[in-house]
């Protein structure tokens, strides 16, 4: 994947404004629909900015992907044009047997795979279309931002929060970006609009004093460390450091001597190079001007995240598109949502025994003890912080209060080199027990009948092993 690739994807970005601009008329109901994780929100807020430029009424609802039915149960006609955002390319089916039939018009900026077709009233951007690979290369963020830009250059500003939606989506990798998602971070970079350098990668960085910011880390969960603030302040003080000083605020020095005194602490965890590049990076800055929030582009990433997992998107929406009014909000909702990351990261940690090992997939039952909302970032975590080997894929199995098993796996872009792709073998898996499912290779979900749960996991194992 090069930059052929790269340049098709700009000519579909263009196609794709020039569509949407053809029917800012005024005369339309712009409807948009927009997944409820940090990159539906970044992508949101883009498009939304984008619209309000333009004056043009619109609407915005945060949901997961849609049901068939919820497809097809969305009233419309002639005048409306439906924006969908992070979601849409799975729904396609449904999009032109209902939405589209009635003559609505539809804009899906996607970078999930689909059942892609041509239609006069559809426009599609979507990675997959263009040689690409949704989950590395460019999420829904960097798409919508991408059509923004071709619109109006004025819009470049923005980058800081396509670069955060593909942060939230795990598309930075431990050698940067890839894909439009380098080409945007170059972009800016050179345009001042967003600055770089290393250090400690904590999200807390510019929020939280650094004792703080140590103890309420999970990205990495560092054991001994998160959640205890007794032995952070003894780490911080042997050091030397103001317990009052925000990791920002150090010198390079003495970001580099806590880095090192936590390396020293976890012993041979820190030869581990998922746990050593999660906890010292690359660090992005936005240098926009209009930013409400941090600028730590994390720390972004981390907010709105953590707005859509304790079931607030609009809050971080809000500060998305520059409300100021709900910065507290969204920022009280991050400081809750650490707060139970960390008792979930606990869980794992005094249940790792409990893995099981099948022969191409590795699982963990969950049942009611772990909030389905935070089991798939948390089987991330456990990752990143060389917790848990990755020979083969994780899936976390967690009831639902509706009675179904909620699964969240990942994988690693090793495996997929590989050649295995979760997102492809629980669409499958998931279907044939009658659930439903999918994602990308290295990150998909899905939820299945409960009592069913045992058949699923042997045909996924089955699926896995011919290679899915």
């Amino acid at each position: 994947m090069g930059r052929a690739e790269v340049k098709l994807f700009q000519r579909a970005a263009d196609d794709a404004a020039e569509f949407l601009k053809l029917r800012l008329d005024g005369k339309r109901r712009v409807k948009v629909f927009s997944h409820l994780d940090a990159d539906g929100i970044t992508a949101a807020s883009i498009m939304a900015k984008c619209l309000y430029s333009f004056d043009v009424p619109f609407s915005v609802r945060f949901t997961q992907p849609l049901r068939q039915e919820e497809v097809a149960s969305l009233p419309a006609d002639s005048r409306d044009l439906f924006i969908f955002l992070d979601q849409g390319s799975a729904q396609l089916e449904a999009i032109r047997g209902s939405l589209l039939a009635k003559r609505a018009e539809v804009l899906v900026i996607d970078h999930h795979p689909g059942p892609f077709r041509d239609h006069p009233g559809l426009a599609i951007l979507n990675p997959h279309l263009c040689g690409l690979n949704g989950a590395k290369d460019v999420s829904a963020s960097g798409g919508a931002y991408a059509v923004a830009e071709s619109l109006d250059s004025h819009f470049r500003p923005l980058a800081g929060l396509a670069i955060a939606g593909a942060i939230g989506d795990r598309q930075e990798f431990f050698s940067g970006f890839t894909g439009v998602n380098e080409v945007i971070a170059k972009r800016a970079t050179d345009l001042g609009l967003i600055r770089s350098g290393e250090g400690l990668r904590f999200v807390g960085r510019t929020l939280l004093k650094v004792v703080e910011c140590i103890k309420m880390s999970t990205r990495p969960y560092v054991v001994g460390l998160s959640g205890n603030l007794v032995a952070c302040r003894s780490l911080v003080e042997s050091l030397g450091i103001q317990l009052s000083s925000f990791i920002f605020e150090l010198q390079p020095e003495e970001e580099r001597a806590i880095a090192d005194a936590i390396f020293s602490r976890v012993g041979a965890l820190a030869a581990n190079e998922e746990f050593s590049r999660t906890l010292w990076g690359q660090v992005y800055t936005s240098m926009a001007e209009e930013v409400v929030g941090p600028r730590d582009l994390r720390e972004q990433a981390a907010l709105f995240d953590a707005c859509c997992n304790m079931k607030k998107p609009e809050a971080g929406f809000a500060v998305g598109i520059g409300d100021e009014a709900s910065l507290d909000e969204a920022r009280a909702l991050l400081d809750s949502r650490q707060e139970e990351m960390l008792r979930t990261l606990s869980w794992f940690t005094r249940n790792l025994a409990s893995v099981k090992s099948m022969g191409a997939l590795k699982y963990i039952y969950c049942g009611s003890e772990v909030n389905p909302a935070m089991t798939g970032e948390a089987l991330s975590l456990l990752i990143e912080s060389g917790l848990v080997t990755m020979d083969k894929p994780l899936f976390g199995l967690t009831e639902t209060k509706t009675g179904e098993i909620k699964i969240s796996a990942r994988g690693t872009p090793a495996l997929a080199m590989g050649g295995v792709n979760i997102g492809a073998a629980l669409t499958k898996s998931t279907a044939e027990v009658g659930g439903q499912g999918g994602g990308h290779d290295v990150s998909a979900g899905g939820r299945v009948p409960k009592e069913r749960m045992d058949e699923f996991l042997i045909k996924l194992d089955h699926i896995l092993m011919e290679g899915g």
